[in-house]
């Protein structure tokens, strides 16, 4: 099959699957997934999904990411700065060594950064399943902020981690100095260029007043962040996030003086625009990997399946503990405002940090990392490990999906959240 018509087929199905899942009801990830599964019965040849690491990181994350850290406030940054900023920094470094080093115990026969790369996509985690079931209005607003604002720093440091693992595949481990002097470079020389284009993008849309071209000035934004991310040996995510948090903090600021960056035109073009995109690119991710799942279990001979999956549950399992405890020392905190119960009281720390933590599945960035692995060494010698690295994420992202749409609604009715503040 050629390559042009399996991409027209992706996105037919992708649009298919999820209206089929708003009728059904059925989580809508789980039914790209299978689709995906499904689609190994296509008549003829698929093409490979192995594919470069930057064509992932360049040119599907981008516009992922770039929609959701645009729309958050300046305020719910400034407001959820230790709960969420912070805490989604803590939670991926925290959980990015935890599951490397589970992951080394569970697969021994990974070598450590095999190990590192699936601890990097299993640190990646976001609330989509809260959102997508409607979940999240049922939230007081500072839990809410707390997980929208993991959005700002979360995806920086999972991203610079993978793109630098990446590089080092083949290799020895490449040791926590050269993994702290790659994260410090990504995040203020990253951040720095996404801020001077973020402002640039700012002024110029100012000067049009066509929504057609201040929405393709949009559209623009996250693939130039990328482009200079690449052009001085950072992570395409630092420019995306910098760009993005400089246009959210200029729409607060014009809306307050009257005088915005884009006309109610545009700004309703846009943000129609971002939502369709991400639901087609989150839907590829999730349909090119259950696509890859089969030949990632036939490439990794030496592991058998269920070891596999054993490992991905035990590694799920790890994820959300951390995920508990860091969060309930977040919210046990003196300065952290209490969550309110409903029917009156306040809700337990660690009953919240419960919600937070089962809020927090997989992300599909998480899908992203590990197509992205690549298939040869520098040397050019096949890279055998990849194959496990793509089955372990996997099955991590689905059965994360798929326990969360049974288990939250059940978390959210015990802990009985307040919608006040």
């Amino acid at each position: 099959m050629p390559e042009t018509r399996f991409v027209a087929l992706t996105i037919i199905a992708v649009a298919l699957i999820l209206a089929l899942a708003r009728m059904t009801r059925i989580p809508p990830s789980v039914l790209w997934f299978a689709g995906g599964l499904a689609s190994i019965l296509l008549p003829g040849p698929v093409p490979p999904l192995r594919v470069d690491p930057l064509i992932v990181l360049g040119l599907l994350l981008p516009p992922l990411l770039y929609a959701g850290v645009s729309s958050l406030s300046p305020s719910l940054l400034q407001r959820a700065a230790w709960r969420g900023v912070a805490m989604g920094a803590f939670w991926t470094l925290a959980l990015t060594a935890a599951c490397g080093y589970g992951a080394h115990l569970l697969l021994p026969g990974l070598d450590p950064v095999a190990c590192m790369a699936i601890g990097v996509a299993a640190a990646i985690a976001e609330p989509r399943v809260l959102t997508e079931s409607g979940l999240d209005k049922r939230l007081p607003p500072a839990l809410g902020e707390a997980l929208s604002a993991q959005l700002a720093s979360a995806p920086l440091l999972g991203v610079s981690l993978s793109i630098f693992t990446a590089k080092s595949v083949g290799g020895p481990f490449p040791g926590l100095p050269a993994i702290a002097g790659t994260l410090a470079y990504d995040v203020f020389a990253g951040a720095g260029v996404g801020i001077a284009l973020g402002f640039a993008m700012a002024h110029l849309r100012r000067r049009l007043d066509a929504p057609q071209a201040e929405t393709a000035l949009s559209l623009a934004t996250p693939f130039a962040a990328a482009m200079i991310g690449e052009a001085i040996g950072a992570s395409p995510i630092g420019p995306l996030i910098g760009a993005g948090l400089v246009i959210a903090w200029c729409h607060a600021k014009d809306e307050a003086s009257g005088l915005c960056i884009a006309s109610p035109e545009s700004r309703q073009l846009t943000k129609d625009l971002w939502r369709a995109l991400d639901a087609v690119l989150t839907g590829a991710l999730f349909f090119l990997m259950g696509r890859a799942l089969p030949e990632a279990l036939a490439g990794a001979q030496s592991l058998p399946w269920l070891t596999l999956a054993t490992a991905a549950i035990a590694l799920m399992v790890l994820c959300w503990a951390v995920q508990f405890a860091l969060s309930w020392a977040a919210l046990a905190h003196p300065n952290s405002p209490p969550i309110p119960r409903e029917g009156g009281g306040r809700v337990a720390s660690w009953q919240g940090a419960a919600l937070m933590a089962g809020g927090a599945g997989r992300s599909v960035v998480a899908l992203a990392v590990a197509l992205a692995v690549p298939i040869t060494t520098p040397a050019g010698e096949p890279y055998l490990a990849r194959d496990a690295v793509v089955a372990v994420v996997a099955l991590m992202v689905v059965a994360s999906a798929a326990l969360q749409w049974v288990g939250v609604p059940g978390l959210v009715r015990w802990v009985r959240p307040g919608n006040e503040a």
